[in-house]
């Protein structure tokens, strides 16, 4: 199994054009379960997308824990 999923990718994507920032528990309830794979999969999806740039992220205090927008 590769860690390279672009489907991951582009649902996450979607999943954060329809709100200004999200959780990544947000995200993953957000997405089909068929596509949820291996539990870590959603974040290693959202570590290379912020690694190339495509979204921001940081930890919320308020929220104890990371949120993600574009």
């Amino acid at each position: 199994m590769t860690d390279e999923n672009p489907d991951i990718e582009e649902l996450v994507l979607k999943a954060l054009d329809a709100s200004d920032r999200m959780t990544l528990t947000q995200i993953t309830s957000s997405l089909p379960a068929e596509l949820r794979g291996c539990p870590d999969e959603v974040a290693r999806a959202l570590a290379r997308l912020r690694k190339k740039g495509t979204i921001a992220g940081q930890f919320s205090e308020t929220d104890s824990a990371w949120v993600y927008w574009k």
